[in-house]
């Protein structure tokens, strides 16, 4: 329980220095809310450096032969950090037959700008262009202060586990396939 316990509060801590230092960037959300603005920040690891693979294709090619970089979704409602890690670069593994390593870490926040009280998930996941995704775990977070909302957001989210898992793990890997190791980018 303590490595759980110390994994949370690392991923919660480390959105914390990203807020610091990116500039004001918006996209509209995932849910395709048009008042919903999400940051989205793409970090290679090894340098540090705030890269656009969606604007820049020198960008994109960084990222696509990096060994490891981060990809930070930030809104008032949730926050998000994926991990993409191959020893023979991210893309190389995407393609070849060791994959990408994939991590995941979401804390949906009960209230918005009040990142006090949330509930989410941690998922890991090996990465494949041509093959389903394997190695596929999963751990729920909830850290909420009534005992019967916490109660009743379980209930809810057990019963969407299993979608829940298949949308962030499918979103990723076409997040590689179609920006990050497109054809003809690399």
């Amino acid at each position: 329980m303590k490595y759980y316990t110390n994994l949370l509060c690392f991923s919660i801590l480390s959105f914390l220095p990203l807020s610091f230092f990116v500039s004001a960037k918006t996209i509209v959300g995932e849910q395709g809310e048009a008042d919903q603005k999400n940051l989205i920040r793409y970090i290679d690891s090894k340098e540090q450096r705030i890269l656009d693979p969606s604007t820049s294709t020198q960008d994109a090619k960084n990222l696509a032969n990096s060994v490891e970089f981060e990809v930070y979704i930030i809104n008032e409602d949730f926050s998000s950090r994926s991990v993409f890690v191959s020893g023979e670069g991210v893309c190389n593994g995407f393609e070849g037959d060791n994959g990408v390593d994939f991590t995941n870490s979401t804390n949906n926040y009960l209230s918005p700008s009040d990142d006090s009280q949330y509930y989410g998930g941690i998922i890991g996941a090996s990465l494949y262009r041509q093959d389903e995704p394997k190695n596929v775990q999963y751990m729920p977070v909830y850290v909420i202060n009534n005992p019967q909302l916490e109660k009743e957001i379980r209930e809810r989210e057990e019963s969407q586990t299993k979608q829940t898992i298949k949308d962030k793990v499918d979103s990723n890997k076409q997040l590689l396939d179609k920006m990050v190791c497109k054809k003809g980018k690399r």
